[in-house]
């Protein structure tokens, strides 16, 4: 067993220990005399033996004696020691967290106050204080023992926030007794010992150059990958790594290796095989990315200090290694295992048998004698044979050397969080890198093709090593990666749990999670099943990631964040190490063949190969290759899984999405992959692409990484679970123009067109004429953005409402060219007569966004901000790329969204009518409650349904969807695999999968509840404008990991649409526009409303409007006063003088109307009163018509038979000659069936509508 390694910094402790044993020992006069200080300082010890620093740690209890020196005599010292009070306060002269991120920090107190986490447990116990003199110096003294501040769990817990910090950091403890201070002394609490603020961290990287550089002759130096995010208005931090390496050479050579590895990988494998690559080492990386699962860093930086120290010392560093089983040991493995086919027992996957040696698998017990669950104590020796191995550091770093990165997320460690200052699980993000540390983490791995590289975690308390367990990520070379793999994990876990005193089994999930269902198969074998697997298909995570670059890489979940992991670690990187270095040879042959195989474009997809890993659940090998890996086999194609290149056109006429195309080329770039760049143009399948386009080869050392964030994907059906989304298909999600080609001869013509370059020219696009109007293709953040850029710089911006653009803007040329030098647009010149309907967007849209979290009362002061509030800060990011004004008033918003449940403010906002747009569970969830039961529902594919990319169709004309119509973009990304199984009556279904297709990309288990349902044209999206509500809601959500860009521009339409105003270009003359202007203008109107013609032409000529709140009201009854301000209108508003009506106010908004409409006789009172409110028949609505008509001269002699209507006895008399004028006139047709007139019922303003409409044509034919 080994005991924590040294620091410099624990040097210190054993100094001042042994200062306080000199002050036990009776010296000379003289040498008293010089001794005075050291004899009279006052002391802290740790008195438990346990190998400590002299410090408390929150997850050990311990046991101390405190010696304060006092000028008192003997009886004195106990007399006051028996009264004194001993308090810790905190120690304001030195700093170890920062006050403003963690500002509720304990202001310290008597030693009986202080509490264990449940704060009822005594967090010191025992204190017993007394007096005694030394060599005649009197102390009063304290003895004193500490709970561990987590209870039963010796461990730091697995939380946000850190909020056991509030009781961390320097104190003095401090006696006092009648009000005077006796002494005092310094005291730190840790959670552990070897635990690291971020700060320490930075200083002790400092420290390890400068103590290298003075004490070794090794090469450390500190680099720095780049700045962390920096967001939520948190500080950006810097991120360094480290390297240790034998000398600068050693890196240097490496550098030369890996550039001939990418670019003549079969002259570098000829190389190692006839041993002439001479001496070098290969690189070897450890991490961490979770920043609360504290000892995971730590680990990092003890490993660091053990090669340090070693080196400074004897140069060695013996560890223990388990080498095989004892009698006992074979009896416990086979026992904990169980019975060979009996239904729960492990079983041994076929693909590893020979490999594994499950060392280090034996669990402890419990203490009724049962196998434990969690990895605790084991009896190693009595199970397993031990060898010491003693590991020459010199000889170590002549194979290796070290890229140690102690902590990628610098800002999650300074706040003890997972997640970076914006939100963001850094390990969700290494496929997407939409975060600046992911983006950077990413590029150093590509940088330096690491042959190992391992990324410490927790917690899972059974301490889990991997390698995974299918299944596996299509584009990892895996036969390739499998050589080594078990054997490097079971390398790292065996060092690991062999010397540390706490932790000492662990499990491997591609080793130990098949299990035997207990059932038997045809040709008579047992049957297996991975039932919940831990698998590597998401890239996601950093380790999965460095796979795509031939590097054999390893998640490690640590059990318990203590001491003993810290030293665990240490050991467990020493362990793996020294295994590469034995191994180093076949690492760099094999991650050269991947390399091999990229730079020819090798198919690797026969069962031999990599096929044979494609395993299915029941773990038959090979039973899932051609799911995961199909193959290009149409005529003249490659019959490979890869293809021979993707076309990403950079131009106007073939690049919908400029922006998110040069994004991705810029992806690329960053990890490794080269890009090629026609110097002339190419033709491919008919279409020809001109200079400028970019190609992305196949033929390239670094393929795999390139397809796997292009290619398709996979639709996986048939596994109980996935741990998390294996989605990239950058071009869908992000929503860019890309072509595939996997004809060699097609290739080979594209390449010669070619050649490889850094740099490519991308600039926004512009066609047509100049000088007037530009039509702003609405297809990315960058148009978006540019449009809120015009808005809120005052400038005018329309949205287009009709026509081929439909969905997109309208902007003068001018301003179109302010903007395009900043964004990467695409636009379209028109002269102003030219330009199409659109109306005018009236402000910069302002938005509110759901579920913003209040600070924090312990710990650090954003926690949930940072750590609690994934959706708000996916939306919050979005906005951001959007250029969308964000508030944090609902009332002041113009537009309310979120995937986050609606908070207080955003449910009273939309209920008060703001317009809301609401995506995922969470947010339809809430919005649930806007409507009765079973109104609305969500239901999803499947309990573990995790995703689905699918053709989907927009059965509704709306401007939320319209932007993608016109673009022809039919596929949505749907992470959550929600769908509505009921929407309110009123409802407009505005998005359906298209079940005629079949899913791009997915994980959907088909034994899901509803998964039929949810392929079978399940409603994803609905627009609801009734009872006072403006709602678009999507089953799912649209800003996930802010990766599915491609989503965004629904959330926008919905902002632009629902602040639309005036005609700012085109007419309203034809029936299709005036049917697009009612439904742009009024969230009521649907173009496929029989009325919506007559609406928007109404409103086109400012006959009618809505409700000054979006909506037309259609079927809500009109009155008088309606009618006379609607002929007031036509007759051109005329001045007249009052009627003197006793219900028409001067100041009444139809009060001008009414004046003019009696004076006109087109209307007229009785008994002083006109009645304005009233609602209006139809047989009034003629009447006032017919006397309109009659106003100005025209022929109103006319006169139908109205005895066909089977209610024509119902007109009144005063109306009969108006209405058999109207018949006639075909002003007027029937009702219902068409053979009634309805003279008595109320006229609806839908009717009105198309009264006004057929009357304005009427008067202006007779006119003519």
């Amino acid at each position: 067993m080994k005991s924590s390694t040294h620091t410099p910094k624990k040097w210190l402790s054993l100094i001042l220990a042994l200062a306080m044993c000199l002050s036990l020992v009776s010296l000379p006069a003289a040498a008293a005399e010089t001794e005075t200080a050291a004899a009279t300082a006052a002391t802290f010890v740790n008195t438990t033996e346990d190998g400590g620093d002299n410090a408390i740690s929150l997850t050990a209890e311990r046991t101390f004696k405190v010696m304060l020196p006092v000028d008192m005599t003997l009886d004195q010292a106990k007399t006051a020691a028996a009264e004194a009070v001993w308090s810790l306060v905190p120690d304001e002269t030195q700093d170890y967290l920062d006050d403003t991120l963690f500002p509720n920090q304990t202001e310290g107190g008597a030693l009986s106050t202080w509490m264990c986490k449940d704060g009822e447990t005594p967090f010191f116990t025992d204190l017993s204080a007394s007096a005694e003199e030394v060599d005649g110096q009197v102390y009063v003294t304290l003895t004193f023992a500490n709970s561990c501040y987590f209870l039963d769990d010796f461990s730091v817990p697995h939380t946000n926030g850190g909020y056991y910090m509030d009781v961390c950091g320097y104190f003095n403890l401090t006696a006092e007794a009648d009000g005077k201070t006796l002494g005092s002394v310094g005291v730190k609490i840790a959670p552990y010992d070897q635990f690291h603020t971020m700060s320490e961290i930075y200083a002790e990287i400092d420290e390890m150059v400068e103590f290298a550089a003075e004490n070794t002759d090794l090469y450390v130096e500190k680099f720095s990958m780049g700045m962390s995010q920096g967001d939520n208005g948190l500080e950006s931090l810097d991120m360094p790594y480290l390297i240790v390496a034998k000398d600068k050479a050693a890196v240097e050579k490496w550098k030369e290796i890996k550039e001939e590895a990418e670019s003549d990988p079969t002259g570098l494998i000829a190389k190692i095989e006839n041993g002439t690559l001479g001496d070098y080492q290969v690189p070897v990386m450890y991490s961490n990315v979770h920043a609360n699962e504290v000892a995971a860093s730590d680990g990092v930086t003890a490993f660091a200090w053990m090669l340090l120290n070693a080196a400074a010392g004897d140069g060695t560093i013996d560890y223990d290694k388990l080498t095989g089983f004892t009698a006992e040991g074979e009896a416990e493995l086979a026992a904990q295992m169980g019975p060979e086919g009996e239904a729960g027992s492990v079983a041994v996957p076929d693909l590893v048998a020979d490999t594994a040696t499950y060392l280090g698998y034996i669990k402890g017990k419990n203490a009724d004698g049962t196998t434990a669950d969690v990895s605790t104590v084991v009896d190693l020796e009595k199970y397993y044979t031990i060898e010491t191995e003693t590991v020459n550091v010199d000889d170590l770093l002549s194979d290796v050397f070290f890229i140690l990165v102690p902590e990628e997320n610098v800002e999650g460690r300074t706040y003890l969080t997972r997640t970076s200052s914006g939100g963001f699980d850094l390990n969700r993000d290494n496929s997407f890198q939409t975060q600046a540390e992911t983006q950077n983490m990413t590029a150093l791995i590509a940088e330096w093709n690491p042959v190992s590289f391992a990324e410490f975690h927790g917690r899972i308390e059974t301490f889990q090593c991997e390698p995974c367990d299918p299944p596996h990520e299509p584009n990892f070379e895996y036969d390739l990666l499998a050589e080594h793999l078990l054997a490097g994990g079971e390398a790292l876990g065996i060092a690991a749990v062999a010397n540390n005193d706490g932790h000492n089994s662990y499990v491997t999930p591609q080793r130990d999670y098949l299990s035997y269902t207990g059932e038997v198969n045809a040709d008579g074998s047992y049957q297996t099943q991975w039932y919940d697997p831990w698998d590597d298909m998401s890239t996601s995570y950093t380790p999965q990631y460095a796979m795509l670059h031939g590097t054999l890489a390893y998640t490690v979940e640590v059990p318990a964040y203590d001491d003993y992991m810290v030293t665990a670690l240490s050991y467990g990187q020493l362990g793996q190490s020294n295994y590469i270095a034995a191994n180093k040879e076949s690492y760099l042959l094999n991650q050269t063949k991947i390399f091999e195989r990229g730079v020819t474009n090798a198919n690797s997809d026969a069962y031999e190969l990599v096929g044979q890993w494609f395993c299915d659940q029941y773990d038959v090998e090979g039973a899932e290759a051609d799911l995961f890996r199909p193959e290009y086999d149409g005529e003249g194609q490659n019959g490979n899984f890869y293809p021979e290149c993707y076309i990403i056109p950079l131009d106007g006429e073939h690049q919908s999405n400029l922006q998110d195309a040069d994004d991705m080329l810029t992806y690329l770039t960053r990890n490794g992959v080269e890009i090629m760049v026609a110097d002339k143009a190419f033709t491919y399948d008919g279409v020809e692409y001109p200079a400028g386009t970019a190609v992305v080869s196949m033929y390239q050392a670094k393929r795999s990484v390139a397809n796997g964030v292009l290619y398709d994907g996979t639709v996986i059906t048939e596994w109980p679970v996935l741990y998390s989304e294996g989605i990239t298909a950058f071009n869908y999600t992000r929503g860019f123009d890309m072509i595939t080609c996997a004809e060699p001869a097609a290739y080979e013509t594209i390449a010669a067109a070619c050649s490889v370059s850094d740099e490519w020219d991308v600039s926004s696009a512009f066609t047509g004429v100049t000088g007037e109007k530009v039509i702003l293709s609405n297809a990315s953040e960058d148009s978006t953005s540019a449009v809120n850029a015009l808005l809120q710089a005052g400038k005018t911006v329309s949205m287009i409402i009709s026509g081929e653009d439909k969905g997109s803007f309208l902007c003068d040329y001018a301003d179109w060219q302010s903007v395009s030098k900043t964004y990467l647009l695409t636009g379209k010149g028109v002269t102003a007569a030219e330009a199409p309907l659109s109306l005018t967007i009236t402000k910069a849209p302002v938005i509110y966004i759901s579920g913003k979290p209040a600070d924090n009362e312990s710990g650090f002061v954003k926690t949930t901000l940072v750590s609690g509030a994934y959706q708000y800060n996916y939306d919050r990011q979005a906005m951001e790329m959007l250029g969308f004004t964000v508030t944090d008033n609902a009332a002041e918003a113009d537009l309310i969204i979120g995937a986050a449940a609606l908070d207080d403010q955003a449910l009273a906002a939309v209920k008060s009518g703001t317009p809301y747009i609401g995506y995922g569970s969470n947010a339809i969830r809430s919005a649930v409650s806007l409507f009765a039961e079973g109104e609305l529902v969500r239901e999803t594919a499947g309990d573990s349904a995790m995703d689905a990319l699918a053709y989907v169709t927009y059965p509704t004309d709306s401007l939320v969807t319209a932007s993608y119509v016109s673009e022809g973009d039919d596929i949505l990304y749907g992470y959550g695999a929600g769908y509505f199984a009921a929407i309110p009556d009123g409802a407009q279904v505005l998005i359906q999968l298209d079940s005629s297709k079949e899913l791009l990309e997915g994980f959907l288990p088909s034994s899901g509840e509803h998964y039929e349902d949810f392929l079978n044209d399940s409603v994803q999206a609905i627009e609801y404008h009734e009872n006072g509500l403006n709602l678009v809601l999507f089953a799912n959500t649209l800003t996930n990991k802010v990766n599915q860009r491609d989503e965004f521009n629904f959330i926008s339409n919905t902002a632009f649409s629902s602040l639309l105003g005036d005609i700012c270009t085109g007419t309203a003359d034809s029936g299709d526009n005036a049917k697009a202007l009612a439904a742009a203008k009024y969230t009521d109107v649907n173009t496929g409303d029989w009325f919506a013609e007559a609406v928007g032409s109404a409103t086109a000529k400012d006959l009618l409007q809505g409700n000054g709140k979006g909506a037309f009201l259609p079927l809500s009854t009109t009155d008088r006063s309606a009618l006379a301000t609607v002929l007031y209108r036509l007759a051109g508003s005329p001045e007249a003088e009052s009627a003197n009506f006793s219900d028409v106010a001067d100041n009444a908004w139809y009060a001008d109307a009414v004046n003019w409409a009696v004076s006109a006789g087109v209307v007229q009172g009785n008994n002083g009163a006109f009645y304005p409110t009233n609602a209006l028949t139809r047989e009034q609505a003629v009447v006032m018509f017919y006397n309109y008509a009659a106003s100005l001269g025209l022929d109103v002699s006319g006169k139908a038979d109205l005895s066909a209507y089977t209610d024509a006895d119902d007109v009144s008399g005063y109306a009969a000659d108006a209405m058999a004028w109207a018949v006639e006139a075909g002003l007027v047709t029937g009702t219902g069936k068409g053979d009634t007139l309805s003279p008595k019922a109320t006229a609806t303003r839908a009717e009105l509508a198309a009264l006004i409409l057929r009357a304005a044509d009427l008067f202006a034919t007779a006119e003519a």
